[in-house]
């Protein structure tokens, strides 16, 4: 468990009128403060395009069912739901940049599969990565414990910064008064080696030149944290 905090102290003794002022009309203390917390994740997604060119359109039509198939296949291969697989209406568009007197086309299928057993996590996303005709891959993790890790970060956030806040009283020789307001911002995700932040604390790779097979296959743990801005009376 890592607990931080992050921001400067405000404290106010003069009284302000609330109606000229977005400040409390009495002496308070605002402290900035964040928890934060590893989890490794027990639940991702996967998703990626099924992609076929050709001057034929039927037959590339074919070509995205097989390859469809052949997912569905795999999943069941695997004992992963063919419900969690998710797939979008072929596309078809012709290639602006094809010649007039034989234009080529492309069809397109969108797919989506939830894992919900990360343990079969590498033997569904590599045989993924060697099919062909398959590109644009997406990978997200997250927590199913989402509401007890939420309330965790909560009540240490809340913790630190009461603590903060009753050094900072101390050292204006006031008594530290409850609790006036709480703002908290969402639970973010801050460590993953992407560099992606998510306002649902879930994180996702996107294929890149910078992302390798590897970095699909592979399932770290998630940095989450939990900032917050909490506002004490001062007695």
């Amino acid at each position: 468990m890592l607990t931080r905090l992050c921001l400067a102290i405000a404290i106010a003794t003069l009284p302000v009128a609330a109606s000229a002022s977005p400040l409390p009309a009495y002496p308070f203390v605002h402290v900035s403060a964040d928890a934060s917390v590893y989890r490794v994740p027990d639940i991702g997604a996967i998703d990626f395009e099924i992609l076929v060119a050709g001057a034929d359109p039927q037959l590339a039509r074919t070509t995205v069912e097989t390859r469809i198939a052949e997912v569905r296949a795999l999943l069941q291969a695997q004992g992963v739901p063919l419900e969690d697989m998710e797939t979008r209406d072929v596309r078809k568009e012709q290639k602006k940049d094809g010649p007039p007197e034989a234009p080529l086309y492309e069809l397109r299928s969108s797919v989506h599969i939830n894992m919900r057993d990360l343990s079969k996590w590498a033997a569904v996303v590599g045989p993924l990565l060697d099919m062909p005709n398959l590109g644009s891959f997406a990978t997200s993790f997250d927590s199913s414990t989402r509401d007890e890790v939420e309330a965790e970060l909560m009540a240490n956030a809340l913790r630190d910064a009461r603590r903060r806040a009753e050094i900072i009283a101390r050292g204006a020789r006031r008594k530290l008064g409850p609790v006036t307001a709480v703002t908290p911002a969402g639970v973010k995700n801050v460590g993953y080696s992407m560099g992606l932040v998510r306002d649902d604390f879930s994180s996702r790779r996107a294929s890149g030149a910078n992302v390798a097979r590897s970095d699909f296959l592979a399932i770290e743990a998630l940095k989450l944290m939990q900032p917050i801005d909490v506002v004490f009376r001062l007695e």
